[in-house]
């Protein structure tokens, strides 16, 4: 049976039904077309089925952890990595978008050994250090959203018992190279990296820390300019720059939190605002 009416005929409604499905074919075709370019069968049915099997309890363990060990190999989450503007950003995207439904779910039944959880943290940082294809929407074949997805997995990770006080700092190193990849994020990039930074503030991260991130990433910003000038590219980067700072001094806002780190971003803005509208 094609896996698209397979997945179709899928009732939820009916776990009976569902647990008479050899679940362990299931997933492997779903893994393998975990990248199809036909947006209904690979958001809506393969990662909507995903997200009902991981949530609801029907995967064993040892399925579990197949599912998260295919989807970190090199036919997945590190598919041709570094490619820009080809299909393989969906099965990279889609693939990190389900560790993050697992690491979620380990947080519950913790299924992964603190080892394996500690592997998959740091496959989900690198993967998003490494993402060079920042399109959100495609034409025709839906979502690709590669920064988005793996910003929800970073944000998984934050979450994880096994992050550590030494990946903050790589944490946050992350989050500021996405900002300066090529490309122009116009899809809400921006709210859905924050994800990671609110998960860091609840894990006690506050204003030392966030001053100097920012003031960090505002000299690179300045240096990007002193290098670059009025050219494209930069103000492509000084525009997703800015955008998050924008949305993260308002998240801090709503938080009521973080008031140093407010106040930073404040000159910071007024600084680059002032620089080009006076």
């Amino acid at each position: 049976m094609e896996l698209k009416t397979e997945l179709k005929q899928l009732n939820f409604e009916h776990p009976d039904q569902v647990k008479q499905v050899d679940l362990d074919l299931l997933l492997k075709t779903m893994l393998n077309e975990i990248g199809s370019t036909d947006p209904e069968l690979r958001d809506e049915l393969i990662f909507g089925t995903f997200a009902e099997l991981v949530m609801k309890d029907y995967l064993t363990v040892e399925q579990l952890k197949f599912v998260m060990t295919t989807c970190l190999d090199n036919q997945h989450v590190f598919y041709r990595l570094g490619e820009k503007g080809t299909d393989t950003v969906f099965t990279r995207s889609f693939s990190i978008l389900v560790v993050a439904l697992l690491l979620e779910k380990d947080r519950d039944v913790a299924f992964l050994s603190d080892g394996e959880a500690t592997k998959a943290i740091d496959h989900c940082v690198r993967y998003l250090q490494e993402e060079q294809d920042t399109r959100g929407y495609v034409e025709e074949k839906g979502w690709a959203h590669g920064i988005a997805h793996g910003s929800d997995a970073l944000a998984e990770a934050v979450k994880h018992r096994a992050f550590g006080k030494e990946h903050v700092t790589q944490c946050l190193e992350t989050i500021q190279l996405c900002l300066f990849k090529d490309g122009v994020y116009v899809d809400d990039e921006d709210e859905r990296i924050l994800l990671a930074l609110e998960a860091l503030l609840d894990r006690g991260v506050g204003d030392a820390v966030l001053v100097s991130w920012i003031v960090g990433m505002e000299d690179e910003l300045e240096m990007l300019f002193n290098n670059e000038g009025y050219s494209v590219p930069f103000f492509h980067t000084k525009g997703n720059v800015m955008h998050f700072w924008k949305s993260c001094y308002f998240r801090l806002l709503f938080k009521n939190c973080c008031v140093d780190t407010r106040g930073t971003i404040e000159n910071v803005v007024k600084k680059w605002t002032e620089k080009f509208y006076g």
